[in-house]
């Protein structure tokens, strides 16, 4: 349940002051990298970017103005654009971008729909350099029929189950999502999570974030909030049936379509009509969602200040797995064009660090004084669990506005944060170009007591299997007395197996351990060594 509103104190925007007092103009704090020249996103399909740590490489999809669905997939090493495929040229519409997922044998999976196709979802698969013809799953063929049109695409893969989920508003307005068992080549119906008895447009709007093992987790509203008054939900689905955030059962199979929950059933993170500083909050929209290691769940989204169309708040909510806090983050600014009063900026979690957040806002974030300009994006960092934030600019006096960011899961070391900046006056009318940047974030751990001149622990690691496929022994060298985990994934980011959780002491070591049944494919070890997080990939061959 909600429970409180802590106010956010913030610290001198410093990189926002450093270009004010500059003068520059299109300040971005790093080089930024262009991706596409002509291209948005909606918010309701995920994930839009995905890294494979394997090979190196990003994949991005957007939307042109001329109604392409476009990937771009992006060598991080050589730094260039290796390939850009239209996937399907439909109406003019951002809704249209595709969502990604890396599947379990290591192909790009690329997933899309038109805003108000009947009744096709359309997918392609890259591989060998290039991606596939697009191939169609026609709705009308699920048990019943369909009555809706077909919109956005949410891609999680599940080992335990070993396929892939796809979520879209179909069937009654309502999240529907299909099935595959291979690797996303064919596909069937699965089933219908929620309903109401709305007459409007959309009988929810849902976020996902799946773990990859066992778990997809969502975040929703009840309807638009043009047509209702909007609270934020959380639940999340495992072992086939649905649950609220204190693992209450909502539905007990979410393979039917009978008995299907409302949005009540699940967890209230944020009512319509709460009061923030004297401010009545409501018609709330969710942009992000995540759920990290240590099992809190954060959830970005927007509300109404007094229902004004013009005055719009962001906000960030964590679950520590008792209670939901939420935390004001300041003025999103207006509407972005008038026929859809909810549109605004938006903002991104960071996946692999649960105290940093991005957002797109007129305003400084914390001062809702400020004179708002164009929409900048904004670096958020908490050291208390998100009840305060410290801010800094990553663009500043920008004579273009910035949407929609995005960061797709990599690891500690590295973070990729996308937007697209340009100008926008409706979902179908745009000139922007897709961009973004690359942080690393070098890790360094020191020992109490010193160890050789230099003091800085650089560990190493090396994995490789045996001969009959059925064994991995990974090396690795410990300077000092450290903490050591270490587990193998599935390129798509798949837990598949813990290797080591203990203490070690410095020197080289190395674990071997059976692993029967393991496919061929490529496979990474990630172990980290104290603070320091280490990578390889390992290819198993039988």
């Amino acid at each position: 349940m909600y429970r409180f509103i802590a106010v956010m104190m913030t610290t001198a925007l410093l990189c926002g002051a450093v270009a004010q007092q500059s003068g520059d103009r299109d300040w971005v704090d790093g080089e930024l990298v262009t991706f596409n020249t002509n291209g948005t996103w909606c918010w309701f399909q995920d994930e839009r970017a995905i890294i494979d740590t394997v090979l190196n490489k990003l994949v991005v999809g957007s939307v042109t103005n001329h109604g392409a669905t476009e990937a771009v997939v992006y060598d991080m090493t050589e730094q260039r654009v290796e390939n850009k495929t239209n996937l399907g040229t439909l109406t003019v519409d951002d809704h249209n971008a595709p969502g990604f997922i890396i599947t379990p044998d290591g192909k790009y999976l690329a997933m899309f729909a038109d805003h108000y196709d009947r009744y096709n979802s359309r997918y392609a698969i890259y591989e060998n350099g290039a991606w596939s013809q697009q191939k169609r799953f026609d709705w009308t063929k699920i048990p019943g029929g369909t009555n809706y049109t077909i919109a956005y695409s949410n891609l999680y893969y599940l080992s335990d189950e070993e396929r892939i989920y796809n979520f879209a508003r179909a069937n009654n307005r309502s999240p529907n999502f299909l099935l595959s068992s291979d690797s996303g080549r064919t596909w069937t119906f699965g089933g219908q999570i929620s309903t109401d008895n709305s007459n409007t447009y959309n009988k929810g709007y849902y976020k996902y974030w799946g773990n990859g093992k066992d778990r997809i987790d969502f975040c929703c509203t009840e309807q638009h909030p043009r047509d209702y008054t909007t609270s934020i939900y959380h639940g999340y689905i495992k072992g086939g049936k649905c649950y609220n955030s204190e693992g209450e059962v909502a539905d007990e199979n979410i393979f039917d379509v009978d008995d299907l929950p409302t949005c009540a059933k699940f967890t209230k993170v944020f009512a319509h009509g709460t009061k923030v500083n004297g401010v009545t909050m409501g018609r709330c929209w969710e942009s992000d969602l995540q759920v990290y290691d240590d099992s809190t769940i954060a959830i970005l989204f927007k509300a109404r200040a007094n229902n004004s169309e013009t005055d719009h708040r962001n906000f960030y909510s964590r679950y520590d797995g008792h209670e939901w806090k939420t935390t004001y983050i300041g003025r999103a600014g207006t509407k972005m064009y008038d026929s859809e009063q909810d549109y605004t900026g938006l903002g991104a979690l960071c996946p692999n660090d649960p105290n940093t957040i991005y957002i797109s806002s007129p305003y400084d974030p914390g001062d809702d004084e400020s004179t708002p300009g164009k929409r900048e994006i904004w670096k958020g960092v908490t050291s208390d669990h998100g009840e305060t934030w410290t801010w800094t600019a990553v663009t500043a006096n920008s004579t273009k506005d910035n949407f929609r960011p995005i960061v797709p899961s990599w690891n500690i070391h590295n973070t990729a944060l996308l937007w697209w900046r340009g100008t926008y006056t409706a979902a179908q009318n745009f000139d922007a170009a897709v961009v973004g940047l690359f942080y690393h974030h070098p890790v360094e751990t020191r020992s109490n007591t010193g160890y050789g001149v230099s003091g800085i622990m650089r560990p190493s690691l090396r994995a490789m299997n045996r001969t009959d496929g059925n064994r991995i022994v990974v090396q690795y060298t410990v300077p000092c007395a450290s903490t050591v985990t270490a587990a193998l994934y599935s390129v798509s980011g798949v837990r598949i197996h813990t290797l080591i959780n203990s203490t070690v002491e410095a020197g080289s070591h190395s674990i071997e351990t059976p692993l029967s049944g393991l496919a061929p494919g490529v496979y990474l070890c990630r172990m980290r060594i104290g603070a320091t997080e280490l990578v390889t990939p390992l290819r198993n061959i039988r």
